[in-house]
């Protein structure tokens, strides 16, 4: 379940400038820890080891969406 949250917390990040902004504006040298703290001040409970499992499926996700059919 918290690696939903962990990537849905992803998806804001990039699609949200404002939500970007304020997050690097409390973070200038963001790292896992100040992201899952982050989130947590905002409601987005999550874990450094679920946000890193939210970020495979989020690559694998893309890589799904990208790839070339050569067949």
């Amino acid at each position: 379940m918290s690696v939903q949250v962990a990537l849905h917390f992803i998806e804001q990040f990039r699609a949200d400038e404002q939500f970007k902004t304020r997050l690097l504006a409390l973070n200038k040298n963001p790292n896992l820890e100040g992201f899952v703290q982050l989130g947590s001040e905002l409601g987005l409970h999550f874990t450094v080891a679920e946000l890193n499992e939210a970020h495979k499926h989020d690559w694998a996700m893309r890589g799904l969406l990208y790839s070339k059919d050569d067949g």
